[in-house]
Order: structure tokens, then C-alpha cells, then sequence
């Protein structure tokens, strides 16, 4: 078997990667800055209110903690986006144990996602948690009919 599905998963686990990344530079580049200006100005530039959830989580978050501690919060960014790479790397070329890491990661939010839903049954929240549980359960369905290819497979 093939098992293209991995193929999809290395993808969302670079994606994680990349956006880990991401935040990484915007939390070095924001360091310092009057976060509240900023985002006056920013807002111009993107249609969404200031008020927007989103945007209001988002700078709380980077007020509370990446200001406070930007070289540890890179750090944990950065090992976080190394293990997403990793997985994602594993998966594309089949490797067996990082479907093991991809499952038994991707399983480990579950609970946190269900908390989530409980304290905002919003769309996203159910939707995040579908999807969750669409790759834990592929995952599963592929560690059982054994996902490691042969080698003549893989030559094909």
C-alpha cells in the first residue's frame, strides 16, 4: 500500500512548522514596540476591526509572554518547529517511528481540544478538532496495516 494520506499529513506538519517559524519572527521584530500603536496602524492595512477576537487574543498573548521572555519563548518555538519538521520529513519518506510521534502528538490534543470546544463551541474549535481526528485515526488505520513500504515499492 501507498498510503498517500502521509503525504497530506507531512504537509500539515511543515505548514505547523512554518507558522511556528512565523510567529517566531514576528515576536523578534514586535520586541520592544507599543504593541497597541502598532496594531492602529496595522489595521489600515487589513480589513478587520481592531476589536477583532483574533487579533485581541493574539496581541494578549504576545504582550503576556514574548516581551516578558522572548528568548524562551523563541526557544520552545524553535524546538516545537524542529519536531513539526522532523514529523513532517518521517512522514513523507514513511518512516515508522515518526508516524508513531505524528499519532501519539496529534493524540495528545485531543483533550485540549475538547476543553476548548467546551469553553467555545465556536466552528473553528469543532473544526480543528475534526481534523485532528481524521489525521489520529489515518494514522492508526496506517500503524495497523503496518505503513512501512517495502523496498520495492519505493523503487517503483
Amino acid at each position: 500500500m501507498k498510503f498517500e494520506g502521509l503525504s497530506a499529513i507531512a504537509l500539515l506538519e511543515g505548514a505547523k512548522g512554518m507558522l511556528a517559524l512565523s510567529i517566531i519572527v514576528l515576536i523578534n521584530l514586535l520586541a520592544g514596540q507599543e504593541l497597541h500603536r502598532l496594531t492602529e496602524r496595522v489595521v489600515v492595512w487589513v480589513p478587520m476591526s481592531a476589536s477583532h477576537q483574533y487579533l485581541t487574543s493574539f496581541l494578549h498573548f504576545i504582550e503576556r509572554m514574548a516581551f516578558k521572555n522572548t528568548a524562551w519563548v523563541t526557544t520552545v518555538l524553535l524546538l516545537y518547529a524542529s519536531f513539526r519538521f522532523v514529523v513532517a520529513y518521517g512522514l513523507w519518506y514513511r518512516l515508522r517511528w515518526t508516524q508513531w510521534l505524528a499519532f501519539i502528538s496529534g493524540s495528545i490534543y485531543i483533550p485540549f481540544e475538547l476543553y476548548a470546544i467546551y469553553l467555545d463551541p465556536s466552528r473553528m474549535n469543532v473544526a480543528i478538532l475534526l481534523l485532528n481526528l481524521l489525521v489520529v485515526f489515518y494514522l492508526y488505520w496506517v500503524l495497523r496495516r503496518g505503513g512501512v513500504l517495502s523496498s520495492n515499492a519505493l523503487s517503483e
